[in-house]
């Protein structure tokens, strides 16, 4: 029965193959020894321009405003480089607006002149909202930090280290060295963050420390710094599970009504998300602009409006002044953009997460299982299909993903499917190359190229070393071939058998039957292997009346060579049969055993006894198309080795073929005759077998039946009579 699957041995094969891919996938993984490469983040940045095109990324929040120090700025104040007098003007301005917070991305690390510096100062600690941050150097090993003398350094220490809660097995960045905020103005900044930016190994800004490592405590940063300040969240309080996220707790005295929860990797990472592009995300004003508008007292109801409430992120953009660097969106953008989209991030809740590394793991091991079970199929295109299938629904995953802000990465996964499947097919060429190779040597001498060619195509359709099957088998041979060859030179013997094998041969293969051997004139077949075949008794049967019928087509060619005639019997017999290779390692044969293929062979020689030329086993009978061909029972026998007694027919035509009116009542009155006999009504039986014998004077299986009946009393026969004659000859 065909399962549709491949042949046993390759399916071992397809199976070590499989784990062995998926294993060696799982080496390559862990040798890296993450499941992110920089071409999936890439791969992601297409997702991320795409998700704010269609306003599907980030919630942007109104709190945030952006205070931005251009090319105008300067021309506002005639200057070339800012006073921090200056400054602290902004910083006048921007608490009598009523911010909550003015956090600035730059770093005042010497002292200046000594009244703006106390200006600048004053406006600080007056203002008591005013964030400085720190710069730091970092290194992914455990390193000592390196202290220095100053105020700055006392209060980093003392108000800015904390130690959080922590879980899971982080490898946070340690920082190694920092670039401070000079003394006075450190120590009246309400607070402060680091602003040590991070670029991905391409460069690209898509991620942030949140935390670094400061000998054994943490500092955050500058976004985290202010959002624990906004939301009354002290920083010891957060918990830290590395690896999985930073959970800022709505504890009591905050503002929080649930958690808050920061995505990160295990060395303190998380993704940026960004809400759109430099020019459409946050509010924004230059700062001569503010300056101006404050001036006018009609529109400073205006500007309290703007800033009341907001956080004020205050950086210089001007050209040949502000970092700029490339983010995921576009390039160029001014760097305090990371840390605005971070806080914009906590402010609503939308961070992207990263699948863990082990679901990732599962779900390519399972990929990778659904591909070996494709390769086990018959057909290869379920395999190629598959792995198509694959590739879109991962892309369609990241996709969904990505909108559900879940990162997932396509191209491990992807690579990690394409390297399996293509292992896949290549162990599949190899193998079933070598399958084709072999099935071809071994049938192409003795089957159809037709049947070879399906073979090679569905290889599991033949069973190496014997299955049982119902088929049927064909014998025939010639009529008194010893005789005809003694009259014949070598050169006219060879030419007559080969030819007449030739075409009987174009027969069986043209019916679908394969050669199973030639012994000398004589033909044995098989109908219903390798291939099998629903009707194979009605193909054995038409090929033996088409052989007939070309047999006596090829008596008027040969007559004009001078070349004997030649008359063939043929013997035909289904039933259930050992078909496959048979031999020894060095020598063996594809072909069939068993009492049906015994019986086929008795049934040729048969017809000698009743001068017919094919006959068919009562099993044959059963299996014919009904309607199909002309036949009648000719006899009860009994085979030599076999008690049993069975049934023969002789198929005499098709019925699409005219019998003629003589034959046709001969037949008819032979079948009455033996209907009698075998009720044993033996008086009415020769009647009819001589009224068949007036349509056919010399027709011996009636002539037999009458002598067979001869001094045979009805009434003293044997209760097991079954009116069968006993075949003492092959």
């Amino acid at each position: 029965m065909n399962s549709g699957l491949r042949n046993r041995r390759l399916l071992k094969l397809i199976g070590i193959a499989t784990a062995g891919f998926i294993a060696a996938t799982s080496l390559i993984l862990f040798a890296l020894g993450t499941v992110w490469t920089e071409y999936d983040l890439r791969v992601l940045d297409l997702f991320f321009r795409k998700a704010v095109k269609y306003g599907c990324g980030a919630r942007q929040s109104p709190q945030i405003v952006f205070v931005a120090i251009t090319d105008e700025t300067y021309d506002h104040f005639g200057k070339s480089t800012l006073d921090r007098g200056d400054l602290a003007t902004v910083n006048n301005v921007l608490a009598q607006l009523g911010v909550e917070a003015v956090a600035y991305d730059f770093i005042f690390a010497r002292p200046g002149n000594l009244d703006s510096d106390e200006r600048f100062t004053k406006s600080i600690r007056e203002a008591r909202s005013v964030y400085l941050p720190i710069g730091f150097e970092y290194s992914e090993q455990s390193t000592p930090f390196r202290w220095e003398q100053g105020r700055s350094y006392e209060i980093f220490r003392s108000e800015y280290l904390r130690k959080p809660a922590e879980s899971g097995n982080g490898m946070p960045y340690h920082a190694t060295r920092a670039l401070m905020q000079d003394g006075p103005f450190a120590e009246a900044a309400l607070n402060s963050g680091h602003i040590s930016a991070y670029g991905d190994s391409d460069g690209i800004y898509r991620h942030v420390i949140t935390l670094l490592r400061v000998d054994d405590s943490y500092f955050p940063t500058l976004s985290l710094a202010v959002f624990l300040d906004y939301v009354r969240v002290p920083f010891e309080k957060i918990r830290v599970e590395w690896g999985r996220r930073i959970i800022i707790p709505a504890a009591k005295g905050s503002l929080l009504e649930k958690e808050v929860n920061v995505p990160i990797d295990d060395r303190g990472r998380a993704y940026i998300p960004y809400p759109g592009d430099w020019a459409h995300a946050f509010k924004k004003m230059e700062v001569g602009a503010l300056l101006k508008h404050f001036e006018d007292q009609d529109l400073r109801g205006n500007l309290r409006e703007f800033f009341e409430g907001k956080l004020v992120l205050v950086g210089d953009i001007s050209v040949g002044t502000s970092d700029l660097g490339q983010t995921p969106l576009e390039s160029d953008v001014p760097l305090i953009m990371t840390h605005a989209a971070m806080l914009n991030g906590m402010l609503t809740d939308t961070f992207y997460a990263e699948w863990p590394s082990g679901r990732v793991a599962i779900l390519i091991i399972f990929l990778c299982i659904l591909l070996g079970l494709s390769a086990m199929a018959r057909s290869s295109w379920l395999l190629y299909g598959t792995g198509l299938l694959m590739g879109a629904a991962l892309v369609v995953l990241t996709w969904l993903e990505f909108m559900h802000f879940r990162l997932f990465p396509l191209v491990t996964a992807a690579g990690s499917v394409l390297i399996v499947f293509l292992g896949l097919v290549a162990t599949l060429e190899i193998a079933v190359g070598k399958e084709r190779s072999f099935i071809k040597n071994a049938f192409s001498r003795y089957v159809p190229g037709r049947v070879v060619e399906i073979l090679l195509a569905n290889p599991e359709l033949l069973k190496l070393g014997g299955e049982e099957r119902v088929m049927t088998v064909l014998f025939s041979d010639l009529v008194g071939f010893t005789s005809i060859a003694e009259g014949l030179s070598p050169a006219q013997l060879v030419q007559l058998i080969n030819e007449y094998l030739t075409e009987m041969t174009e027969i069986i293969l043209a019916e679908g039957g394969i050669i199973d051997k030639y012994e000398g004139d004589a033909i044995m077949a098989e109908f219903g292997a390798p291939l099998p075949l629903s009707d194979h008794a009605d193909r054995a049967v038409r090929a033996g009346l088409r052989m007939d019928k070309r047999l006596k087509e090829l008596h008027k060619i040969w007559a004009g060579k001078g070349l004997p005639r030649l008359e063939c019997r043929v013997g035909v017999s289904t039933g259930s049969m050992i078909v496959g290779n048979m031999g020894s390692n060095q020598v063996f044969d594809y072909t069939v055993i068993g009492d049906a293929v015994n019986l086929a062979s008795r049934l040729e020689s048969a017809n000698r006894n009743y001068n017919t030329f094919l006959i068919v086993s009562e099993g044959t009978h059963q299996s014919l198309t009904p309607g199909l061909f002309r036949s009648r029972l000719l006899d009860v026998i009994k085979v030599k080795g076999k008690s049993k007694a069975a049934k023969v027919f002789e198929v005499y035509g098709e019925q699409s073929e005219p019998a003629g009116e003589t034959a046709e009542r001969y037949y008819e009155c032979y079948r009455r005759a033996f209907e009698h006999y075998l009720c044993r009504d033996f008086e009415t039986a020769r009647i009819d077998f001589r009224e068949a014998l007036s349509f056919r004077t010399d027709d011996p299986a009636a002539m037999q039946l009458i002598k067979r009946m001869e001094g045979v009393d009805s009434r003293n026969l044997p209760v097991d009579w079954d009116g069968s004659i006993a075949l003492t000859t092959k």
